[in-house]
């Protein structure tokens, strides 16, 4: 299954990358085919064509994004990985929307 291809994802990677890329510890790799996104060694997020999937989001958090956002577990293959959150962005425009999530599971790994 391809999760992220290039020219589907180039716009919502570039805002990623330019919101995330200073922040300490931050380095990048390939993972399910997808940008992936690690502090420290720890993997805090990765891009999808559609979005972005978080992996340190809390139950309240949770409730919040869905408010705002199609959300879902993320699903490798046939395999559902439930702390994972996928959240669907229509337009890159809309990551400011959930930076704030994604830093807090930055900052959750990096506490770990």
């Amino acid at each position: 299954m391809i999760y992220y291809t290039e020219p589907e994802g180039q716009a919502l990677r570039d805002a990623f990358d330019a919101r995330v890329l200073h922040w300490p510890k931050v380095t990048t790799r390939r993972m399910f085919g997808c940008p992936a996104y690690l502090a420290d060694g720890k993997l805090f997020a990765f891009l999808v064509n559609d979005g972005v999937v978080i992996t340190q989001v809390r139950k309240h958090d949770r409730q919040i994004l869905a408010e705002a956002f199609v959300t879902a577990p993320f699903k490798a293959g046939e395999r559902e990985i439930d702390r994972w959150l996928q959240v669907t962005l229509d337009n890159p425009e809309r990551l400011p929307r959930v930076m704030h999530f994604v830093e807090k599971s930055y900052d959750t790994v990096l506490a770990n």
